[in-house]
């Protein structure tokens, strides 16, 4: 997550999904606390040309598209978008779910540093920010472009831009649901990217039954993948559900099926 995407589309989906998965119903089913690992990223790049503007949903005609899916949200996207676009300026307005717990320290490596301290400096980060999320019952990963590609290792200068499926151990054993990030490619279609992404997971975490991911069609095209512990498998199935047979589904914001 960079801090110039605070507020674009991608972002109001993202906000979108987590209040729903996150969210009691009155029927007795419980508010998920929620964590965030920001996965900060800071390091300088050259500036695409559409990075960031991706705000075009809060204006007319297109805001008719997307402020009935969650008005509130939306308000307070329209806020942020206005300001100073921020992360900070995120978890100040409301958009998270009440009470969530946010890790936003940045993640930067140096071209002088070795790959040991890079190591190191890794490690330290994920550390400390399990902390900050420990009593979460769902966390969300926001990498900056998603599971870790094949010839990015965690140490390399780039490696903080993506969220690696050893990051991911720590809260599958603390039996903590997950929702991790992941930007899709134009490399293969997309659903044959979730699919290969669902086979990773399902082979690296044998333990953990029900993964599935959603897509977001809006902006930047992406996939959310949900790890969910044993007692929240049905739980965030059916929320998701939910979902997609809402304005968000119903407005193809989202794809109307869960990837399983």
């Amino acid at each position: 997550m960079q801090d110039r995407y605070a507020g674009d589309v991608g972002d109001f989906g993202k906000y979108g999904l987590l209040n729903w998965l996150c969210a009691g119903d009155g029927n007795g089913r419980p508010v998920l606390s929620l964590g965030v690992l920001w996965y900060r990223f800071t390091g300088a790049e050259p500036n695409a040309p559409n990075d960031g503007r991706h705000v075009s949903y809060l204006e007319a005609p297109r805001c008719r598209e997307f402020r009935p899916c969650a008005p509130g949200l939306w308000e307070r996207m329209r806020e942020v978008v206005r300001g100073e676009r921020s992360i900070t300026a995120v978890e100040a307005s409301g958009a998270l779910p009440e009470g969530a717990a946010c890790y936003a320290e940045p993640l930067r490596f140096e071209r002088r540093e070795s790959r040991a301290d890079r190591e190191a400096k890794r490690r330290g980060w994920l550390e400390a920010g399990r902390r900050v999320v420990a009593d979460a019952e769902l966390v969300f990963l926001d990498p900056d472009n998603g599971f870790e590609p094949r010839r990015v290792g965690p140490h390399h200068l780039r490696g903080p831009k993506y969220a690696y499926y050893g990051d991911l151990e720590w809260h599958v054993a603390a039996r903590q649901s997950l929702v991790v990030y992941h930007h899709l490619a134009r490399n293969n279609t997309h659903e044959e990217q979730i699919s290969d992404r669902l086979g990773v997971l399902r082979a690296r975490f044998g333990n953990v039954r029900d993964i599935f991911a959603v897509r977001y069609r809006r902006g930047a095209a992406r996939a959310y993948f949900v790890l969910p512990a044993p007692e929240r498998a049905a739980l965030l199935k059916d929320r998701t559900r939910s979902l997609l047979a809402s304005e968000w589904g119903r407005r193809e914001h989202f794809d109307r099926r869960i990837y399983e």
